[in-house]
């Protein structure tokens, strides 16, 4: 390493200069971003003549020459699209260490030269130059001829007595604005008031509603049994906006710390200290009483060392018509009184709240009140307890008379399914079918199944690369994350679903309940999937028109989804593990986040293996009121045949008619069938190579622009974009049924994926027991068949967990029949022979479902798909005892 005055030496010699602490961000240590040296957008112009446009991506490579010789081959990129907004420095191939110093001298525009400096020596360094470490935390340039520091302009307030001096003056208006824009609807304030019930350890909390129709006189009165406000909390909490009292940020970590609540230990809901703002949107007078409980907890043990009931009792009253516009909000005082007399207490026995709520913005009626008892319904979790917190509605009228039980409903659905997702990715999956008014078809549960009860992780890691993916990470910066995913846990906790799905076609409900309007009430007013934290809704999930998880888009793309207003599902997070996932002020979901992204995908794939069970039986169900055939048809032509053959015809011509023209009518739907399967095939096929070259080129452009210029890597890029195009093309020319030979179109089609294969480790081998077998039949169907199955093996192989992924292809013959036996070792089929090869069906996310289907339908012609869910001897005898995962047979017979 370059001593401390050799690294001055350059720096004085070099044009600019970058200096930067690493940080946890920069060194990968944060999770949900990509490693490398965050760049502050006063620092660009080193690099870039222009800065990037949002919207768009922007990159540039240069070449790094470290000090110990190596030479990377670095990326500067500007990421535009979406959500983000900043410049990093990636592919540095040094690990970086969190505090050491990264340097980054400029020669020219595509050479730099780069030092890292321990952490030891940092001081010494920044000393020589006459910097501070909070002068490059951020990052910072300094130019050759003057080494000024670009980073920021700093000025001195103190030494200049022309500076002006004033302080903000809110309008007292402002918190009533408050009130308006952070709380939506009356639904919400109410929820507010009852989530600071719940924070305060209460029981039972009562929500009177009184003359409602009539704004003047009417009144909401909020009642709980809690813990109360002391004068303290009044005074320096209730009455401090955005206090985080329940929620204290760690100095050290920048984490909110959990505190529970002293006597039942609830995790606060309350966190961003602006529910009392929920009365604005209610009305404009408030009288607030409360006696508190006062209860001390020893920091250690948080045992309670006092717990009593205080000798006074707090009436707080509000008018918040004189918060106007014309007042400063510190000129208007709130005022509250402390008694003290026993005699005159509300709560005289107990600790508690009160909140009389009066001059009501608007009127209520029938409707608006059931919608409230829907919402308030739905607030708390149906797991909750009502001995250990119960919510009352009292509209003193017969408005909620009549009101549909949701329990009736979901005990009649026909799918359920409940799954439990712990931390650690170990699941727990339990699956219902069951038709109340239909005993003919059966029941079928899903309990304790190996296939499902099992550590998951490897299996939702194809779904995180398609996100990283996605999100347009290059391949280097997807395997870091994906490496930070495969060492992690969930970073929420556990997470358990239930999940309650309809079919509501008349057949169908007949079927389910003897009630059609209370199931299609119940759905209308409560269909959606709710997300829970402990007790408490999580809101506006699973409201009206909030399909957060995409089902009906799902649905227009794959019949086999269902729609969001078919469901009613629960998802349950423990408060204090998913802190992670944080509320936004408006009380309008998570925060969007790394946490929140991997949280939908979670859900995306448990309800994927939900999709594929229910659909198992919804076909059952269909073919059961249909009272269709389920054979091919072909099988239908036959069995029209059979009856034309044993029907009674005077005419026997017309007879011999008939039958020519029902081999007519199949003969076309063979032909229109081939005619589909083509271009379906070949769509398939060349988007695998297209996807390949679109990676291809920005590393083809990385390889023109280095110097000196590397022959031999641009000579092996350009060759494997012409084999992805004489993929393309292959496909493309005029085809036909002809002798093809079985070598030359298996490394074509293993050709298309060598640059994957070798990027995710996969290694194959090829067994042909005579390199001259050859089959009848169209090159580009086989083609597509053997990349079908390529691709799937790559995609399951990418869920499992080990250093020897394999293909292993063995051919060989049979008396007249060539054998094509394709075998890996991933994690094999889940489901049925019979369930694989059925069109969409699919366990993938965004997958078609056809790969199998249309391989199964072409080998009807030319001989017969088998898939050996247990391996027969002759298979076992051809292919390495490893390769016990997916084992697939296809059989050409075909002369």
């Amino acid at each position: 390493m370059k001593s401390i005055s050799e690294i001055l030496e350059l720096i004085n010699q070099s044009e600019e200069t970058f200096i930067k602490i690493v940080s946890a961000n920069d060194a990968g240590l944060t999770g949900g971003h990509q490693a490398g040296i965050y760049l502050p957008k006063n620092s660009i112009s080193i690099f870039f003549d222009k800065p990037g446009i949002k919207g768009s991506n922007k990159e540039k490579f240069i070449n790094i020459h470290w000090d110990d010789g190596s030479v990377s081959k670095s990326r500067v990129i500007y990421y535009g699209k979406g959500t983000r907004n900043e410049y990093r420095i990636t592919r540095l191939d040094k690990k970086l260490e969190l505090n050491n110093l990264f340097v980054l001298l400029k020669i020219d525009d595509i050479n730099f030269e780069g030092l890292l400096i321990e952490e030891s020596h940092s001081k010494d360094f920044l000393n020589q130059l006459d910097l501070q470490e909070d002068d490059i935390t951020k990052g910072l340039t300094i130019s050759k001829s003057s080494l000024l520091v670009e980073e920021q302009i700093e000025i001195d307030f103190n030494d200049d007595e022309d500076f002006k001096e004033k302080h903000f003056k809110p309008k007292a208006h402002i918190l009533t604005l408050l009130g308006e824009e952070l709380i939506k609807s009356p639904v919400m304030a109410i929820y507010e008031l009852i989530k600071n019930s719940y924070d305060a350890d209460a029981k039972t909390v009562n929500v009177y509603f009184r003359e409602i129709e009539n704004v003047d006189e009417g009144a909401i009165i909020v009642e709980d049994d809690g813990t109360g406000l002391t004068e303290d909390v009044i005074e320096n909490v209730w009455l401090e906006p955005g206090s985080d009292f329940r929620k204290p940020v760690d100095k050290v970590t920048g984490f909110r710390q959990i505190i529970r609540s002293p006597l039942f230990k609830r995790v606060p809901m309350g966190e961003k200290g602006i529910g009392r703002f929920a009365v604005h949107k209610l009305s404009r007078k408030i009288l607030l009483i409360t006696r508190p409980q006062i209860i001390e907890v020893d920091d250690e043990t948080k045992e309670i060392t006092k717990n009593e009931l205080a000798d006074y009792e707090i009436q707080l009253y509000i008018n918040w018509s004189e918060f106007t516009q014309s007042k400063h909000l510190k000129d208007i005082p709130v005022k509250w009184k402390v008694k003290k007399n026993p005699e005159e207490f509300r709560f005289k026995e107990k600790s508690g709240t009160y909140i009389h709520l009066s001059g009501l913005k608007e009127s209520w009626n029938r409707g608006m009140s059931r919608s409230l008892k829907k919402s308030t319904l739905s607030m708390l979790s149906p797991k909750n307890n009502d001995s250990l917190f119960k919510i009352n509605l009292e509209f003193g009228n017969n408005w909620l008379s009549n009101f549909p039980s949701t329990s009736e409903v979901l005990n009649q659905a026909p799918y359920k399914m409940t799954a439990l997702l712990d931390k650690n990715y170990n699941l727990t999956f339990e699956y219902v079918f069951r038709l109340d008014n239909n005993s003919d078809i059966g029941k079928r549960e899903i309990l304790n199944s190996p296939n499902y009860n099992k550590c998951v992780k490897g299996l939702i890691r194809p779904f995180m690369r398609q996100y990283f993916e996605e999100k347009e990470l290059d391949e280097d910066s997807i395997n870091i994350e994906l490496e930070k995913y495969d060492k992690g846990i969930i970073p929420f906790g556990d997470l358990m679903i239930e999940f309650y799905s309809y079919d509501l076609d008349s057949a169908s409900l007949k079927d389910i309940s003897s009630n059609f309007g209370l199931v299609k009430s119940v759905l209308k007013e409560h269909s959606g999937v709710k997300v829970f934290k402990d007790d408490l809704r999580v809101y506006n999930y699973g409201e009206p028109g909030n399909d957060w998880l995409g089902l009906d888009l799902k649905r227009v793309n794959e019949k086999k989804w269902f729609s969001n207003n078919q469901n009613i599902g629960y998802v349950y997070l423990n408060s204090e593990e998913s802190s992670t996932l944080i509320e936004k002020t408006n009380r309008e979901g998570f925060v969007d986040s790394f946490n929140y992204d991997q949280f939908v995908i979670l859900i995306e794939w448990i309800l994927i293996q939900f999709r594929e069970e229910r659909s198992k039986d919804r076909d059952v169900w269909l073919k059961y009121n249909k009272k269709s055939s389920s054979g091919s048809f072909e099988d239908s032509v036959n069995s029209f045949k059979a009856l034309i053959e044993a029907t009674d015809l005077d005419n026997e011509s017309k007879k011999r008619k008939l039958l020519a023209q029902a081999d007519k009518i199949n003969k076309e739907f063979q032909e229109k069938q081939d005619t589909l399967l083509l271009p379906a095939g070949v769509g398939l096929t060349a988007s695998v190579a297209l996807h390949e070259i679109d990676k291809l080129v920005p590393r083809m452009e990385e390889t023109v622009k280095s110097i000196p210029l590397n022959k031999e890597v641009i000579t092996n890029q350009v060759f494997e974009l012409k084999e992805y195009l004489s993929g393309i093309l292959s496909m493309l020319k005029k085809g036909g049924d002809s002798e093809i030979t079985i070598k030359d179109s298996i490394y074509q089609a293993l050709n298309n994926y060598e640059t994957k294969l070798e990027l995710r480790k996969i290694r194959h081998t090829v067994d042909i027991e005579n390199d001259s077998l050859v089959i009848i039949c169209d090159r580009r169907y086989f083609i597509t068949m053997l990349m079908n199955l390529i691709d799937n093996s790559i995609y399951w192989l990418d869920s499992i967990y080990s250093d020897n992924k394999g293909i292993y292809i063995s051919v060989f013959k049979v008396e007249e029949s060539v054998h094509v036996i394709f075998a890996d070792n991933g994690p094999g089929f889940s489901d049925s022979p019979e369930e694989v090869v059925k069109p969409f069906h699919s366990r993938k996310k965004g997958g078609i479902g056809l790969g199998l289907y249309i391989i199964d339908t072409l080998m009807v012609k030319y001989g017969k798909l088998l898939i050996h869910n247990e391996i027969p001897s002759y298979v076992s005898n051809r292919i390495p005892q490893e390769y016990n995962g997916a084992v697939i047979e296809l059989v050409f017979s075909k002369k």
